[in-house]
C-alpha cells in the first residue's frame, strides 16, 4: 500500500518557496513591459508620419504679428546659427547655417514659409562656414536692405563665394560700429562688439546685438569668446537681457561667469547640433546655466519668441526630441 505525502507536513518534497527582493521584482517587470513599450513606440512615429510627422518638427507658420510685436525666429539649422527677427516694419537676419546638408536651402525655405520677401538687415557675425555658409543662398533669393559684417577674411572657398554673392547682388555693407545702433519698426538695435581689432581668433571678431522691444530685451554674439564678452563689459555697454542667446553654440570658450552675470538672463537659448562632434553644449556651460529656462535646437527644434514689450511668449518649441529620447533610453 503506498502512502502519498502531506502536502502540509513539514516533511514534504516541495521545493522552499523564495523572497524575492522588490528590485529584481520591478527589473524583471521592466523586461516584460518593453516589448510592449517597442511597439507603442513604433506605432507612434508611424502615426505620427502618417497624419504629419513635419506638425511636430516644424512650428506653425507665418507667425501673425501686430504693430509693436516682434517674432525672434532661432532657427534649426544643425551645427550652426541662423536667427530671424520679424517685426511688421521689417526683418534682421543673424547669420544663416552652414553652406553643407543644402542648408541654405533649408534657410531659404523657412524665411518663405515666414513670410519674409525681403531682408531689412543680414548681420554676418564672423566669417566661419556653420554662420555665412547659408547666407550664400540667403543673398540670392532675397533683395537685401544693408549686410553688416566685420572687416576681416578668411581663407575658405565659402568665404570666397559669399564674397561673390555680396558683389553679384550690389548689396550695400558696412562694417560695425560698437555703441552704434539702428531700428526696424519699434525694435532698437545695439552693437555691443566687436569692440578691437587685431584679434587672433575670427570667433572674437563676432558682430554682437542687444534688441530692445519696450521692455523686453535679447542677447546674440554670434562665437564671440571670453576675450570679446569681458570687453563688452569693459566698454561699458549695456547688457542686462531677458534672453541670452548664448555664444559658440554653448561652449566653454564662451559665457564667462562675469557676461552671465551682466547679462542676467532668465532665458537661454542654444543653437547646436544633434550629437555633434565637439561635445557642444559643454557641461560647464550647462552648469553655469543652472536654474534658468533653457531651449536648444538639438532638442526642441525651431524656436520661435514673440515680444509685445512686456511679455516673451515661447511658441514653436518642440519636445518630442527630448521625450522620444528618454523614452528610448527608459526602454533600453
Amino acid at each position: 500500500m503506498s502512502t502519498r505525502s502531506n502536502p502540509n507536513s513539514p516533511s514534504s518534497n516541495r521545493r522552499p518557496t523564495s523572497r524575492r527582493s522588490p528590485q529584481r521584482g520591478r527589473r524583471r517587470s521592466a523586461r516584460r513591459r518593453r516589448p510592449f513599450l517597442v511597439l507603442f513606440l513604433l506605432l507612434l512615429i508611424t502615426g505620427a508620419g502618417y497624419f504629419g510627422f513635419t506638425a511636430l518638427t516644424n512650428p506653425e507658420l507665418p507667425i501673425t504679428l501686430e504693430t509693436g510685436q516682434a517674432a525672434v525666429h532661432f532657427i534649426d539649422v544643425g551645427q550652426g546659427d541662423a536667427t530671424l527677427i520679424q517685426t511688421t516694419a521689417g526683418s534682421v537676419l543673424i547669420d544663416g547655417g552652414d553652406n553643407r546638408l543644402n542648408m541654405g536651402e533649408h534657410v531659404v525655405q523657412y524665411l518663405r514659409d515666414a513670410g519674409v520677401s525681403e531682408i531689412t538687415y543680414v548681420i554676418a557675425t564672423h566669417p566661419h562656414a556653420d554662420h555665412i555658409g547659408g547666407l550664400i543662398d540667403v543673398l540670392h533669393a532675397f533683395p537685401i536692405g544693408t549686410l553688416i559684417m566685420p572687416p576681416v577674411s578668411h581663407t575658405t572657398l565659402t568665404f570666397e563665394r559669399f564674397l561673390d554673392a555680396i558683389e553679384a547682388q550690389d548689396i550695400y555693407v558696412r562694417a560695425p560700429v560698437a555703441g552704434g545702433t539702428f531700428s526696424v519698426g519699434e525694435a532698437v538695435f545695439t552693437i555691443i562688439a566687436p569692440n578691437a581689432s587685431g584679434y587672433q581668433n575670427l570667433n572674437d571678431y563676432s558682430v554682437s546685438l542687444r534688441m530692445v522691444l519696450g521692455e523686453t530685451s535679447f542677447i546674440f554674439t554670434g562665437d564671440a569668446e571670453e576675450l570679446s564678452e569681458l570687453e563688452m563689459i569693459a566698454a561699458g555697454h549695456i547688457l542686462s537681457s531677458n534672453v541670452l542667446r548664448v555664444g559658440h553654440h554653448g561652449s566653454r570658450t564662451s559665457t564667462a561667469q562675469a557676461f552671465l552675470d551682466a547679462v542676467d538672463p532668465t532665458i537661454a537659448v542654444i543653437s547646436a547640433g544633434r550629437d555633434n562632434g565637439f561635445g557642444h553644449p559643454h557641461r560647464v556651460v550647462m552648469e553655469r546655466l543652472e536654474g534658468l529656462r533653457i531651449y536648444r535646437t538639438d532638442e526642441h527644434g525651431h524656436i520661435i519668441m514673440v515680444t509685445d514689450g512686456t511679455e516673451i511668449t515661447v511658441k514653436g518649441a518642440v519636445v518630442w526630441r527630448t521625450w522620444l529620447n528618454q523614452l528610448t533610453q527608459w526602454i533600453g
